[in-house]
């Protein structure tokens, strides 16, 4: 036989073995190898219960001394301190309070928003806008100031007029820590 022909029965042999008659037959190998485990980390803010009373703030007639009795345009501060919680590798975390607080009264009826503007430190040292908390901030204590504005003026949020004579109780003072996306 030639060598065309016998080539030719080769790869016919060849295709019935693959397509059809038989079948292909391999080795594999495989194992297992225990995953073992990982830790999640973790972000927390703790209130100390540290919060100073109110104090008017830097600039005005009365600046540090205690708020006794506000009136519209006062602009008063309070220092809150707080302990952070942060584990985690690639941990980024940022701080917000919001930039208005509701104030309600007593007795009831009166109800106004005030502007808002926080500013932070950690550890006794200042916080920079932007910057971030890490796992190396774990434990440290986070200092919160809040500069409230009382409105002055007829507003649309209030008549200051109504605002006599009261007592106003502020919202919650929140600060949020948020992380931040490690790999963004």
């Amino acid at each position: 036989m030639n060598k065309t022909g016998k080539g030719l029965m080769a790869a016919a042999a060849g295709a019935l073995l693959i397509g059809g008659a038989g079948t292909l037959a391999y080795w594999t190998a495989e194992a297992d190898v225990d995953g073992g485990s990982i830790t999640a980390g973790s972000l927390t803010l703790t209130s100390n219960d540290d919060c100073s009373g109110w104090l008017y703030a830097d600039g005005s007639a009365s600046a540090g001394s205690p708020v006794t009795a506000f009136v519209p345009g006062d602009v008063v501060t309070a220092t809150c301190s707080f302990t952070v919680g942060a584990e985690g590798d690639n941990l980024a975390a940022t701080v917000d309070a919001p930039d208005t607080l509701t104030f309600t009264s007593t007795p009831a009826g009166t109800t106004f928003t005030a502007d808002v503007d926080a500013s932070y430190t950690l550890d006794g040292a200042a916080l920079a806008d932007g910057a971030t908390i890490t796992d190396v901030n774990d434990g440290q204590v986070l200092s919160a100031t809040f500069e409230v504005a009382i409105p002055f003026g007829d507003t649309t949020a209030v008549n200051t007029n109504d605002m006599q004579g009261i007592t106003a109780t502020l919202d919650s003072l929140t600060v949020t820590l948020t992380q931040a996306d490690p790999n963004p």
